[in-house]
């Protein structure tokens, strides 16, 4: 029985640690973190794939065909022609 008594009492004092304290201001919890979380890019660089087949480490770089902008304007020495509108 008294045994009984002791293990209520001990689990009672325990479990009072885990209750959420009551202020005036409403109830207060601790939400202390224990490790900081990557975010954002840091979290994604560190979840890429690593490369570890050969084919992989060795791959060269893509070569891509030269690109030549095309003009968009040209100027001309002509005189401009006038835009007529149409009559309705």
């Amino acid at each position: 029985m008294k045994l009984i008594l002791a293990v209520t009492l001990a689990l009672a004092s325990t479990a009072s640690a885990f209750v959420p304290v009551s202020t005036p201001f409403g109830v207060v919890t601790s939400l202390d973190a224990k490790h900081v979380q990557k975010k954002a890019a840091k979290k994604s660089n560190h979840n890429r794939p690593r490369k570890s087949r050969p084919s992989d480490i060795n791959r060269k770089p893509v070569v891509y065909p030269s690109f030549e902008k095309p003009s968009e304007y040209t100027i001309s020495d002509a005189a401009a022609a006038p835009v007529n509108k149409k009559a309705e």
